[in-house]
């Protein structure tokens, strides 16, 4: 659940989720659309925060999908009140490359020549494992410096006695992933998410539509057997619909949705 096994089993899902890497890694989103302002991000700057360094101290701020993630993570935290040195820790587990034995462990050539091109670290291994296994993830943080991943599929796969409740109320909090990524989806400018590849051709059109008002209803087909419905009129207000149907599309396998 915790250790270097988690890299090693999903670390191709990073070539199925996102095709082709560098998308993820590309700055195209600015400090507006992080909703933090430029003196928040130049102080989490000169505290070594940062993912990514900018080549020019004199040149703008500009963020990738992963930064996006990363930059949310941290706002979360602060907000909570957690220290700097404390956050910074966290940063260099989830920094942390992907090393050559879990590169071996990906089964297609085209898949490992790509990977071992790219700075690829826990985060984003994290990211693909929502992307693409559709598992809700979270980190469980606590102010001491200790964190741990809980995913919420190999919890129950294992039928592990876990309860992430109960490690909230023992100094934990906890940070969920999908949740940021919905976030993500729910405030970036459409053509961003479009041009990050995060969503397939299908899911991105869904998306537009979602976020122009255009649905009320959708109509999910898990397999030939098993389908439900969700209705915008089951939700106090149109947001709350929307987030519902961004959850769902995160975290179901479906054979499609209408």
């Amino acid at each position: 659940m915790f250790g270097a096994s988690f890299s090693k089993d999903t670390v191709e899902n990073i070539f199925n989720a996102f095709g082709i890497c560098d998308k993820i890694f590309k700055p195209t989103l600015t400090v507006n659309d992080l909703g933090i302002s430029y003196r928040t991000i130049n102080n989490w700057e000169s505290n070594d925060l940062m993912l990514s360094e900018r080549e020019n101290n004199r040149n703008w701020h500009k963020f990738s999908f992963v930064d996006f993630v990363w930059l949310s993570i941290v706002f979360e935290l602060r907000q909570l009140g957690f220290p700097l040195n404390k956050i910074n820790k966290l940063k260099q587990f989830l920094n942390e490359n992907i090393g050559e034995e879990s590169l071996l462990a990906v089964k297609r050539t085209e898949a490992r020549v790509l990977l071992n091109n790219k700075e690829l670290n826990r985060l984003v291994l994290l990211l693909a494992e929502i992307m693409y296994n559709k598992n809700h993830i979270a980190l469980l943080c606590n102010k001491e410096g200790s964190f741990y991943i809980y995913n919420e599929q190999m919890m129950r796969d294992e039928q592990l006695n876990f309860d992430p409740g109960k490690i909230q109320f023992s100094n934990y909090v906890s940070i969920s992933l999908t949740d940021i990524i919905m976030k993500y989806l729910f405030t970036v400018k459409l053509e961003i998410i479009q041009s990050t590849k995060i969503l397939n051709e299908e899911f991105y059109e869904l998306v537009c539509k979602l976020r122009n008002n255009e649905i009320t209803n959708l109509h999910f087909h898990i397999n030939r057997k098993e389908s439900f419905e969700i209705n915008c009129d089951l939700f106090e207000n149109y947001n709350e619909f929307i987030n519902a149907c961004f959850r769902l599309i995160l975290t179901l396998r479906v054979e499609s949705i209408t």
